[in-house]
C-alpha cells in the first residue's frame, strides 16, 4: 500500500459516498486507476465495507457512558449473549486488566443508565465513566 491509496482510503473514511471522480481529483489519478486501487484494496480485505455515521444525540441519546466490568462466577458466555442483544451498546471489547470487558452504550435518560447498569450488576461488578465530549 502506497501514499496514493492512504489517500484515497482517507477521503473514502472521510466520506464513503465521495464520487470516484472526486476521489481522483484528490490523488492526480484518473477515474479508472482510482476504480481499480479501490478494488484491490476491496479483494485483499483492506476495505471490508461502507457505512454511516449516525449521529445519535439528533435521535435523543444525549448520554454516553463508558462501562468496565469485571466477571463474576464465571458468567462470560451470559455476559456476551446478554450485551450483543443490546441495541443501545455500540461496542464491547474484552480487555486485559483489572476489567474484564469495556463497552460504550448510549442512553436517553439518567433512569435509562440506572436500569441498564442495574441489569448487568447479576453478571458483575462495574464502573461507570460519563463522557463529556469527544476530542478524537
Amino acid at each position: 500500500m502506497d501514499l496514493t491509496d492512504r489517500k484515497i482510503l482517507k477521503t473514502l473514511k472521510e466520506d464513503s459516498k465521495v464520487s470516484l471522480n472526486y476521489i481522483s481529483n484528490e490523488v492526480n489519478l484518473s477515474t479508472p486507476s482510482v476504480r481499480e486501487r479501490i478494488n484491490k484494496l476491496k479483494d485483499v480485505g483492506v476495505i471490508n465495507k461502507y457505512t454511516i455515521e449516525i449521529d445519535y444525540k439528533t435521535l435523543g441519546y444525549d448520554i454516553e457512558v463508558i462501562i468496565e466490568i469485571v466477571i463474576k462466577n464465571n458468567l462470560y458466555k451470559d455476559f456476551k449473549l446478554y450485551i450483543a442483544e443490546q441495541d443501545n451498546v455500540a461496542f464491547c471489547y474484552r480487555i486485559s486488566g483489572e476489567s474484564c470487558f469495556i463497552f460504550k452504550v448510549r442512553f436517553k435518560s439518567m433512569i435509562g443508565v440506572e436500569s441498564f447498569v442495574d441489569s448487568i450488576q447479576k453478571y458483575g461488578h462495574t464502573k461507570t465513566h460519563f463522557i463529556f465530549s469527544k476530542t478524537i
